[in-house]
């Protein structure tokens, strides 16, 4: 085991280091992992806000999913794509970009693989397998890193594979198919979600980070990670991390309830998440998975066991039982009803959460945080919602709902989190838009009292 340690070690400083991402005092070293595998650990005490380490993608590339739009394949920008010149079948936004070195050497072997030239209708399909073809063009020392990462085996990995030999009609080597369907389970197991652009033009694409593949999950994790200009990965502490303690990252929304949140690393992570939080059937005192009782009203329904899938819940309060069954039938239906509300909505959205939701879940459950973080984005920047046009009514609904989320976090021990970076910015506009009315005006008496109150102001 300390052999198989010390190689990935030095495998993947050696890929820092011909990235020029080498930093001798960083506080970071691969050790076995309680949860299996490996994982990485503090070297060395690591302070709030401080760089663990910054990576480097070894693979770049667009994502597969359905919903993902056409992007240049070179520079990831959305406007001005026209099919590449030497008909590869991809879509690139101006001819510096189809002259990079880049595409040159992916539209060379897409084109070596073509029996056929490819229709404009499935271009898009060529698009959203381009990441494992961009495998095949690393060099061998980067292919022997993409090597050391873990890679879950199951029917559904591989489909980029099949598309390009099915509907592409790609003519394949064996060596480069069996290659490209290792690295699709590499990815699908590793990748991280990748924002490039700016404000308005932004995409969403992947990317494959060697030594943040290697740190595993928390639900509550320690760390949080970034992206620059260059796609670089920076990772810093978001709590104090004492030596040897495991560095985690989360592959989830912070505010997901435990069902949700182990659901969706299931599904998309292909392991069953049973970290603190999720073996806590209160999740620390926050119940955001916890529904009202039907027979006494006012009890919290929790699981008994949390990581029993399908098991039994029971209320607090009078101790009735619940099927899990009925409270996902509730989730869902809730679930339903958050994603039908639009920017128009948000009067009804805020009877909703006083008047319906208080009467079927706990005051932290995840539609009621959903539909807070929800209101916090939409007053004071959708059309109509704007700072100067916020009533100071929903000015103060927007400021508790600021204070209620900001005090989630602290409950869940997410330390400086981006979610509570976002949440103070927020309130802190709040704080400023309440002065300068309360300067405009001369009247600082309304404001001030409807801050006493600790409920929502009616609408």
């Amino acid at each position: 085991m300390q052999r198989n340690i010390d190689t990935l070690t030095k495998t993947i400083r050696e890929y820092l280091d011909r990235n020029s991402l080498t930093d001798p005092s960083a506080p970071w070293e691969i050790k076995k992992s309680n949860l299996g595998g490996f994982g990485i650990f503090a070297s060395r005490p690591i302070e709030i806000g401080e760089v663990i380490f910054k990576d480097h993608p070894v693979i770049l590339g667009p994502r597969a999913a359905l919903t993902s739009p056409l992007l240049c394949v070179n520079c990831f920008d959305k406007d001005n794509l026209k099919p590449c010149e030497r008909q590869c079948g991809l879509r690139l936004c101006s001819l510096e970009c189809q002259n990079s070195s880049n595409h040159q050497k992916e539209c060379k072997i897409i084109r070596q693989w073509q029996t056929r030239p490819i229709p404009e209708e499935v271009s898009e399909k060529l698009f959203k397998v381009l990441s494992p073809i961009r495998s095949l063009l690393l060099s061998d020392q980067d292919k022997a890193v993409v090597k050391c990462l873990k890679a879950h085996r199951s029917d559904q990995h591989g489909f980029e594979v099949n598309v390009m030999k099915n509907l592409l009609h790609f003519d394949l080597k064996e060596n480069e198919e069996v290659f490209m369907r290792f690295v699709c389970s590499v990815l699908d197991s590793n990748a991280f979600e990748v924002i490039v652009g700016h404000e308005d033009h932004q995409s969403s694409i992947k990317g494959l980070y060697p030594l943040g593949s290697l740190a595993n999950h928390s639900c509550t994790p320690n760390t949080i990670h970034v992206f620059d200009e260059f796609q670089h990965m920076i990772v810093r502490a978001t709590v104090f991390i004492p030596k040897g303690a495991e560095i985690f990252h989360s592959y989830s929304r912070f505010i997901w309830a435990t069902p949700t949140r182990r659901f969706h690393l299931y599904k998309t992570k292909h392991f069953l998440c049973k970290c603190r939080r999720c073996q806590d059937p209160t999740e620390f005192g926050s119940y955001v998975s916890a529904v009202l009782c039907k027979v006494c009203k006012v009890g919290r329904v929790i699981p008994i066991d949390p990581l029993v899938q399908n098991g039994k819940w029971q209320c607090e309060g009078c101790g009735e039982g619940v099927n899990r069954k009925d409270v996902a039938s509730l989730s869902s239906l809730l679930g339903s009803a958050l994603n039908s509300f639009s920017p128009e909505d948000i009067d009804f959205m805020l009877r909703f959460i006083d008047k319906k939701l208080k009467t079927l879940v706990s005051e932290n459950n995840e539609t009621v945080v959903e539909m807070k973080y929800k209101i916090i984005w939409m007053l004071g920047h959708q059309q109509g919602f704007t700072w100067t046009e916020l009533s100071d009514n929903l000015l103060f609904v927007k400021e508790k709902f600021c204070k209620d989320l900001l005090a989630l976090l602290e409950t869940l021990r997410l330390g400086q989190c981006k979610m509570r970076g976002l949440l103070l910015y927020e309130f802190y506009r709040c704080c400023n838009e309440a002065k300068r009315r309360q300067v405009k005006s001369g009247n600082v008496s309304k404001i001030k009292s409807e801050r006493k109150t600790n409920k929502l102001v009616k609408i």
